[in-house]
This record gives C-alpha cells, sequence and structure tokens, in this order.
C-alpha cells in the first residue's frame, strides 16, 4: 500500500468538495486540511482586528506574524456570508498567498508525515499547492444546486438571508475564483472531475474512494 499520499480536491463554492473531503479523510484515516478556512480565518482576523482589508501590506503584516495553529476553525464565524465575501477578497492577494502557501504545503508533508496520508480542499490544490499530488478530484455542480445547498446551509445557522442574494454571491464568487490573476480557479489537466449535480453526498464519496482504491491497489 502507498504511504503518504496526497490529495488534491478543487471545486467551486457549494459544489461539495468540503463535505467529500471530510469524508474521504474519515474513512482513510489521512489529515485533512479545509484551505478555504485559512482564508476565511484571515479575513475573520483582519475584521476583528479592525484591519482595512484593502490596505494590503497591513494585511500581510498581520497574517505573517499570526501563529494559526491558535485558531480554532469551528469557529462558525467562518461560515457566514460576510466572512466569506471578505474571504474572496483578499484571496486575490498575491504575497498573502504565498504566506498562506507555506503552511498549506507544510501540512500536507512535514506536518503529517507519520500520516498514511493527506488530503487537502480548496480552489488551487491541484495545479498551485500541490502539483504532485497523487490523486486530484475536481467538483462542480449546477448554479442552481449550490445555491441550494448553501442558502440551506446559512438557514441551518440560523442565518437570515435570501436564496436570490445567495445565488448572487455564489455567481460574484465564481467570477473572483475564475478571473483572479493568481492562482484562479481551473482544473487541473490531470484531475477526476466529478459533477455533483444529480449525486448526493454518499454517492460522490463512494465514486471518489473507488479511484483512491483502485491508485493504492497498484
Amino acid at each position: 500500500m502507498n504511504k503518504n499520499i496526497i490529495i488534491a480536491i478543487d471545486g467551486n463554492a457549494a459544489s461539495g468538495k468540503g463535505t467529500l473531503a471530510r469524508k474521504l479523510a474519515k474513512n482513510f484515516n489521512y489529515a485533512y486540511l479545509d484551505t478555504g478556512k485559512l482564508y476565511r480565518a484571515s479575513a475573520l482576523l483582519i475584521k476583528e482586528n479592525d484591519i482595512n482589508y484593502k490596505n494590503i501590506q497591513e494585511v500581510i503584516s498581520f497574517i505573517r506574524n499570526y501563529d494559526f495553529s491558535n485558531f480554532s476553525f469551528n469557529n462558525n464565524k467562518l461560515k457566514s456570508n460576510e466572512i466569506g465575501k471578505l474571504a474572496s477578497l483578499i484571496s486575490s492577494y498575491k504575497e498573502l498567498r504565498k504566506i498562506l502557501l507555506v503552511y498549506q504545503r507544510e501540512f500536507a508533508t512535514t506536518l503529517n508525515k507519520n500520516r498514511l496520508g493527506a488530503i487537502l480542499d480548496g480552489r488551487d490544490i491541484g495545479t498551485v499547492v500541490l502539483p504532485k499530488a497523487n490523486i486530484k478530484f475536481f467538483i462542480t455542480a449546477s448554479i442552481a444546486v449550490r445555491t441550494e445547498r448553501r442558502w440551506k446551509e446559512l438557514i441551518s445557522l440560523e442565518q437570515s438571508t435570501i436564496k436570490r442574494h445567495v445565488e448572487k454571491d455564489i455567481r460574484d464568487r465564481d467570477k473572483r475564483d475564475t478571473e483572479r490573476k493568481h492562482s484562479p480557479l481551473i482544473p487541473s489537466k490531470d484531475a477526476v472531475l466529478i459533477d455533483t449535480t444529480n449525486l448526493d453526498a454518499n454517492e460522490v464519496f463512494l465514486l471518489a474512494k473507488k479511484h483512491i482504491v483502485e491508485y493504492l491497489k497498484e
């Protein structure tokens, strides 16, 4: 069996990549990092510390000196639309991406070298962060389905929201992610593409699991 397998999972907002990554990590007992939460954490930190997100140098200076091992990634504030929008905006900062890139690569290699594998999900994992990952998945779904999923998630968090506003937010996020100059959201050429529009979470999990099991048998 291959050891230290690295799996990259990319996809757009509310495509189901996070759910898939968590299920796979639990099933195979691999280390897991939701890289999107690094950007959301950065957004929350600069908001709570009254840092002007438009001042790139101020943002970089603060994040460069922050130890994320002290941060609680289970904070529900990370799931808010406001923090999501701010995270999307600051994720376009090349300098910030460089800082967080170092941590992401360390997580996949040195920080979890004693584990059998590591799974990272995000938007540029297979193309930029871990281009040599053993397995790469790219997850997508229709706008309508992704809107419904995100809307239900926000409602479950007791956040008042209107569905058409959620759809606009997702469309805006897609535009920023795919058109940003640095590390745009694009499928890696060697990624396994999975459209989750007509699949439930378990069906997506079983499909991805099959690919991993087949790889481990080689």
